[in-house]
């Protein structure tokens, strides 16, 4: 696979989940993109933790659907990670607990863009909060055509 991708690149597209207060560990689930004028073959998904305190972490969860109704998860297979020092892909059996924060930051994790996934939603998965976290996320990828 190619080494330049979204997880490559840093130009910011639209909001998954708007910044959110999260105090429990309820999924927050987002909004739902269509990726329609895709032409990335990873997209990625970042995680931003703006404020934290206590204890805890969150991960993404990534679904997709064809009809923006009926949405499934996207398998960990089709997840993608890279190693931030080497640029290289890493394998994990939970690629979204392997990217996850327990603290300030920000993290990204990928998806294999598939041309039945014509839309994709994210939800915020937060375990063991104990305080509060204060946690987005964006979509980034290469579009088909510019407007």
């Amino acid at each position: 696979m190619n080494g330049q991708n979204a997880l490559s690149k840093f130009n910011d597209n639209p909001q998954l989940v708007p910044a959110t207060v999260i105090t429990t560990n309820t999924p927050v689930v987002g909004l739902s993109h269509d990726l329609s004028n895709c032409a990335a073959a990873v997209v990625a998904v970042v995680l931003t933790v703006s404020a934290y305190s206590g204890a805890g972490s969150v991960k993404l969860s990534l679904s997709g659907s064809e009809d923006d109704s009926t949405f499934t998860a996207i398998a960990n297979d089709d997840l993608v990670i890279k190693d931030l020092t080497t640029g290289l892909e890493i394998e994990s059996l939970d690629k979204a607990g392997a990217v996850a924060l327990s603290g300030v930051g920000s993290t990204k994790l990928g998806f294999i863009f598939k041309y039945n996934t014509k839309f994709v939603k994210a939800s915020i998965v937060p375990t063991g909060i104990t305080g509060s976290v204060t946690a987005s996320a964006i979509i980034q990828y290469e579009k088909a055509f510019q407007k």
